[in-house]
């Protein structure tokens, strides 16, 4: 019963977040993996907000309420305007009073529970956060549902640049030493966010000497406070400090990734989640994915030097750029990672070890790969293929590789000539030759998997 009663709210949650989108009159876009806690907000500030500020509500009013029939499933929501005090500009421009519109659930208790547009959307009297707001005369609107940050302290010196991303940047540096756990968490989660976005720039400021500077100075603050907030005794707290740890470049080491791999999801349900957080996704099960996906998003950017900008090789001479987190141990983590049960029941965590493994295509991920040839999904069996090709540069391919993979200038000639097949032929090859090419590795490997095994002791060994 009480599954059936979980399921029914979060199906109403579902279709109101729909409900709140289909009032606006604009379509703002959606941060790629949101969770629907955190913001993403360099990705706010930059497509979703005209202007992004800090404020305290001085007062809320009611403007009209919004009534809908019974079989909606809706709600009535009111439209709320609340005048506040600005207390500081991180983009844009405005008055230092400001009148702000949101929409809200007028029965906020009787079906919808304590759900993330009772945290988010609705603004108190005397509350300071960062709004994120599009201009919509006479008044600005919050963006959506995903639209203000919970902040700490009420000033903060914006002394690391006047971007708007070097700004937010201030303030959740010094959010991550609040006491409020609430506001640490979205900090921690933000710090990641900001240093995936800083990381990014530092190759285009290369040549801008004093930005390029101020964004290094940002990121090596980042990654401090992570380290920091990486020792949390809350959970959630702690896991998404090492998630944000990855986007910002700063190896957190295997054991804590690996603690949360190996956690059982019963320590922290879906509905343990829901009723701290007004969604599910910060339970165990939940982390432990979103863990895996940031390290497979992290792994296809490349590893720039903080020195110059330039891109880090694999080799002196080699066009091969490094890619994911340097000083990150992925070989040891991944060897340890598979036994979990937490991976070997989700396909996706799996899929997402493929991936890196594929990217990074690193000898001592090799017995990791042949394991990975005995899969149940077929896309990480091809994808095991095509990494122990990569490592071994071997011909025989994994047929949805590209054939100009070692000679990236020759690309737009393979295209020109057609020798490169489209992905549907080269989909449809790899299935109806699948176990040809695995049955090669297997066998690739009882020939050569000694002088691996002793490389491995040897590399154990000198740890």
């Amino acid at each position: 019963m009480k599954r059936r009663v979980l399921s029914y709210k979060m199906y109403l949650f579902v279709l109101l977040g729909i409900f709140f989108f289909s009032l606006s009159e604009e379509s703002f876009g959606y941060p790629v993996g949101s969770n629907g806690w955190h913001l993403n907000s360099p990705f706010q500030a930059k497509h979703n907000a005209d202007l992004v500020c800090k404020v305290r509500v001085l007062s809320i009013r009611q403007e009209e309420v919004l009534k809908y029939g019974p079989s909606t499933l809706m709600p009535n929501v009111s439209r709320m305007i609340a005048t506040s005090k600005v207390l500081s500009i991180i983009k844009g421009d405005c008055p230092q009073v400001i009148d702000i519109e949101f929409l809200y659930p007028e029965e906020r208790n009787r079906d919808f529970g304590d759900l993330l547009c009772q945290i988010y959307t609705e603004l108190s009297e005397n509350e300071v956060c960062i709004v994120f707001l599009k201009q919509a005369k006479p008044y600005y609107k919050l963006n959506r549902i995903m639209s203000k940050a919970r902040v700490q302290p009420e000033i903060v010196d914006y002394n690391l640049g006047d971007t708007p991303n070097l700004r937010l940047l201030a303030e959740f540096l010094a959010g991550c030493k609040s006491n409020n756990e609430m506001v640490k968490l979205q900090a921690a989660e933000e710090l990641g966010y900001l240093g995936d976005v800083m990381i990014d720039r530092l190759r285009e400021f290369k040549d801008d000497k004093e930005m390029f500077q101020r964004l290094v100075f940002g990121l090596v603050k980042a990654k401090e406070a992570l380290r920091k907030t990486r020792s949390s005794k809350d959970l959630v707290i702690r896991t998404a400090s090492i998630i944000s740890s990855f986007q910002a470049d700063n190896s957190p080491g295997i054991e804590g990734p690996l603690e949360m791999l190996k956690m059982d999801p019963s320590y922290f349900t879906p509905n343990d989640s829901l009723k701290k957080y007004g969604i599910p996704d910060f339970c165990v099960s939940g982390l432990q994915l979103r863990l895996l996906e940031a390290m497979d998003s992290t792994t296809r950017r490349f590893m720039v030097d903080l020195k110059d900008g330039s891109i880090i090789r694999r080799e002196e001479g080699s066009p091969y750029p490094f890619r994911g987190v340097r000083g990150f141990d992925y070989a040891g983590f991944f060897k340890q990672a598979m036994d979990c049960e937490s991976v070997k029941k989700d396909t996706q965590m799996r899929g997402h070890i493929a991936n890196v493994i594929w990217i990074r295509y690193e000898k001592g991920s090799i017995p990791d790969m042949i394991r990975l040839l005995d899969d149940s999904n077929m896309h990480i069996r091809s994808t095991a293929v095509s990494a122990l090709r990569k490592c071994i540069n071997s011909d025989l391919s994994n047929s949805w590789e590209r054939l100009h993979f070692y000679n990236p200038r020759a690309a737009k000639e393979y295209m020109r000539m057609g020798i490169e097949k489209p992905l549907e032929e080269r989909q449809k090859d790899y299935q109806d030759n699948e176990q040809e090419y695995i049955q090669y590795w297997k066998r690739w490997w009882q020939e050569n998997k000694t002088r691996f095994q002793t490389l491995d002791k040897i590399t154990n060994g000198a740890d």
